[in-house]
């Protein structure tokens, strides 16, 4: 679209003309830079927020993985003690094997007093 043709009656009609354009240009340059300002203002806080929050993510983190190395070398100190001990032929507290009741002979060889064995 070709600029459209401007005409003035006056010399001070055209510079009124020009002192407007100017005016705008200006207003809209400082309201340009006003918002980019408060963009500017509001992401610098956002990123305040975030960055606040993934600190505390951060050291929550960090406590967790303390936890878990702690745990971690309690218990490979637990089993080289565990080791050490067996190897010495000392009593271990690792746990004992499943040790049944009743031996296969004793049950083989023994009579039961419970009637209740014989509904088997």
């Amino acid at each position: 679209m070709p600029p459209r043709k401007l005409s003035f009656k006056t010399e001070k009609d055209y510079l009124r003309h020009l002192q407007r354009q100017e005016d705008s240009r200006n207003y809209r340059a400082r309201h340009r830079e006003k918002c980019r300002a408060a963009g500017r203002e509001r992401m610098a806080r956002l990123r305040e927020n975030a960055t606040q929050e993934q600190r505390a993510r951060n050291r929550e983190a960090q406590a967790r993985y303390r936890e878990k190395c702690r745990e971690w070398i309690a218990h490979k100190a637990r089993v080289a003690a565990r080791k050490k001990n067996a190897a010495a032929g000392k009593e271990t507290k690792a746990r004992p094997k499943a040790r049944h009741y009743y031996s296969c002979d004793e049950l083989l060889t023994s009579d039961s007093e419970d009637e209740d064995d014989e509904d088997w």
